[in-house]
């Protein structure tokens, strides 16, 4: 029979404690929405986006001639995976187990809170590979042995480029810089630029343009001090793209020092024309695959609706509940022809 303790901490509970919660909004996920899948392979499916191509000419009363599909190519990979747990010590369980009703419920409030942060840390890690991909053209995971590449046929020749001249040196034109990429966007894709992906550090040097500042200066009532909304409205109304602030930061897995890093690079921005590049895609855990149902040996397992586990198991020496969250994921993107990155010059 369970004892207080494991009938509180289990996976149940921690899975309605998570999703009671305020979730967090992400840039990434607005351009790669989560979705699940069976196994652990993903397709990682770059469409071939050519010109149209005119009918072929034909005399009357012949066959038909059949054109060939301009198809995909298709770069599988094997999606990495992701786990961590938290261990609930002998002495702390002594402790839990020993404070008068009502007065361990703050102990508990703590585990649930050390858990929760798990599973954030699912999210955030799934968050740092969509921002990866949005701010470099490919995937890159180095940590705790692990050595991946993922490769989406990202052209770094036509696809990345940067800047000859340092937005803030004297005489620079970054907007008129930014427009100019816009177009050279225009000519590589043949779509128009609908969002622009960058940082606050790059969007003020853009706001500090002297044309932009001009035009608030030569207003009918002169606006001298335009705030970021004021310069964020005229610059999308000149361009037509919407300009996307992205300054989440996260702490890397097993940093002790808790550096701040940021999910996406400082010193550049990224051109899209569409939110719909891909998706986040979840595969199976393997406490998914073997860790569910009443034969399993885990105290308790469940799965988060974007495909996270999450599985408490005892130990008996040191006698202890711990607790582990776990995921495989990797964002795919079709449209990986469709990203454009500049940098700017530091």
């Amino acid at each position: 029979m369970p004892n207080i303790f494991e009938s509180k901490i289990n996976a149940k509970n921690i899975k309605t404690i998570w999703e009671t919660k305020e979730p967090t909004l992400y840039v990434g996920e607005a351009f790669f929405p989560n979705t699940k899948q069976v196994g652990l392979d993903i397709n990682l499916i770059k469409g071939k986006d050519d010109a149209p191509v005119a009918l072929v000419s034909a005399n009357w009363d012949t066959d038909v001639l059949y054109r060939d599909r301009i198809g995909f190519e298709e770069l599988s990979a094997e999606m990495p995976y992701f786990k961590e747990a938290y261990k609930v010590s002998e002495k702390l369980r002594q402790q839990i187990l020993q404070t008068k009703d009502g007065y361990a419920e703050p102990l508990f409030n703590q585990v649930f809170k050390d858990v929760t942060n798990l599973v954030e840390g699912a999210d955030v890690t799934a968050e740092r590979l969509r921002m990866l991909l949005l701010g470099t053209g490919t995937i890159s995971i180095q940590e705790n042995g692990v050595d991946k590449q993922y490769d989406y046929g990202f052209n770094t020749t036509n696809q990345f480029k940067t800047e000859t001249t340092l937005w803030s040196a004297s005489g620079a034109k970054p907007f008129g810089s930014f427009v100019a990429q816009l177009k050279n966007y225009k000519k590589l894709t043949g779509k128009n630029a609908k969002y622009v992906i960058m940082n606050t550090d790059v969007f003020d040097k853009l706001a500090n343009d002297p044309e932009v500042l001009a035009y608030f200066k030569a207003l009918q009532t002169p606006n001298l001090y335009p705030n970021d909304d004021d310069i964020r409205a005229y610059v999308e109304q000149k361009t037509k793209v919407r300009i996307i602030v992205a300054d989440g930061e996260y702490i890397k897995a097993r940093d002790k020092s808790k550096t701040r890093v940021p999910f996406y690079p400082q010193d550049r921005y990224t051109i899209v024309a569409t939110e719909d590049l891909g998706e986040t895609v979840h595969g199976t855990t393997p406490e998914e695959a073997d860790l569910l149902g009443d034969s399993s040996n885990a105290l308790s397992c469940e799965i988060l609706g974007n495909g996270v586990a999450v599985t408490t198991w005892k130990e008996v020496d040191p006698v202890g509940v711990n607790t582990k969250v776990s995921e495989v994921v990797l964002p795919s993107c079709p449209e990986i022809g469709n990203i454009y990155i500049v940098k700017v010059l530091q």
